[in-house]
């Protein structure tokens, strides 16, 4: 089910429409380890006629479940388009197409959705990562003697002469 707006009903009045989609109805393709959308996203929007356009006026919210990429720890993200506003043009190139006499929003709220994600997740400001105990036991064992480092192939640049 998408969000549609009647375009009908947007020549007499304002619309008003509050629910819920969920993330298989806004197809959240998130392609992200870190990030998992399990909770619908809740709408409250009111959308008017601007001449060719509609404006779309509201608040969007979604929980989302996320693992922190500092420390791996899971915590919820609460995605939050709030005031949120579009314009939809109904005519020219840009216009979206109609579904039986109604605007989708659907597609507009997605994009906007997948743009407010956070590009790295992490549970909190202050968070320090992985606590030094999980960091030494993650180091391989032995002597550094018995660790035979490669040289970087930057280290070429240090006997570079400019002179």
């Amino acid at each position: 089910m998408a969000l549609l707006i009647p375009v009908g009903d947007l020549n007499h009045e304002t619309v008003r429409l509050e629910g819920e989609l969920t993330a298989e109805e806004l197809a959240l393709d998130l392609n992200d380890p870190c990030i998992a959308s399990r909770q619908p996203m809740r709408y409250q929007i009111v959308a008017e006629l601007m001449g060719p356009e509609v404006l779309v006026q509201g608040d969007l919210e979604m929980r989302l479940d996320c693992t922190c990429v500092r420390c791996l720890e899971p915590f919820e993200f609460v995605l939050r388009l709030s005031p949120w506003s579009a314009m939809i043009p109904l005519s020219g190139e840009d216009a979206l197409p109609l579904v039986d006499e109604a605007v989708d929003l659907t597609p507009q709220i997605r994009e906007d959705s997948l743009l407010a994600l956070p590009q790295h997740p992490v549970c909190r400001p202050e968070c320090r990562g992985l606590s030094s105990q999980g960091l030494d036991s993650m180091k391989p064992q032995g002597s550094s003697d018995d660790l035979r480092r490669e040289p970087s192939a930057w280290s070429v640049l240090d006997t570079l002469k400019l002179d």
